[in-house]
């Protein structure tokens, strides 16, 4: 027997969320610079630069519609959310991994400075159940936003704090050459990365966007 599989969200749906996903000059200068802010605070441990890199980064969009368009079951939108994600997290780490060179060889980073010694690095290259938790409540909560068209919520806030910390830290890792680290860095972007996507269908799968509350 043949079980037809009920697609819960319509295209018109999947392409609101695609035009908030779009790949532009302005997505890759705000991913930048959100890397950027983000690798500054990772060297200076300093909490408020990080919430500034997480407020400025489109970094959730992609992801967002990722979720939306394997629900909506458009493969097309899928592989572009995909590529718009992986260039946008891309251009995050290789900008946080410019200014730390700069800083460095300008010598506002002294040479002689560890940049790993740095307790708001070191929690971004060791995956733990933190990150577990941070990226179930983005994946709910910005996919729930997105669905109900909630305008009161800083939707994404929370999936680039879980994004944008981890890609920087694994750039500046891999900038000091400490592979090990870097891999913790960039493991923990890959799973919050599939936290985010998985919880965002879940969410769809639950909330069924198009019916009426």
């Amino acid at each position: 027997m043949v079980v037809k599989i009920r697609k819960f969200v319509s295209g018109e749906t999947v392409l609101r969320i695609a035009k908030q996903a779009e790949f532009s000059m302005s997505y890759l200068v705000f991913m930048a610079m959100a890397g950027i802010l983000a690798a500054v605070a990772l060297l200076t441990s300093s909490v408020p630069i990080l919430i500034g890199s997480m407020v400025i980064a489109p970094a959730f969009a992609p992801l967002a519609l990722i979720a939306f368009a394997i629900v909506g079951r458009q493969p097309g939108l899928v592989w572009r959310g995909i590529w718009i994600a992986t260039v946008g997290l891309l251009v995050s780490t290789l900008a946080a991994m410019l200014i730390t060179w700069l800083l460095n060889v300008t010598n506002v980073i002294p040479p002689e400075t560890n940049l790993l010694d740095k307790p708001l690095l070191e929690e971004r290259v060791r995956p733990g159940w933190y990150s577990v938790a941070a990226a179930f409540a983005a994946g709910v909560a910005g996919t729930f936003a997105l669905a109900k068209q909630t305008t009161d919520t800083l939707v994404g806030v929370v999936a680039a704090l879980a994004l944008v910390p981890a890609a920087a830290a694994g750039g500046v890792c891999l900038l000091t050459q400490d592979p090990q680290r870097a891999i913790g860095g960039f493991g923990l972007l890959g799973i919050n990365v599939g936290l985010i996507i998985l919880m965002g269908i879940v969410t769809l799968l639950l909330l069924r966007p198009d019916q009426k509350d």
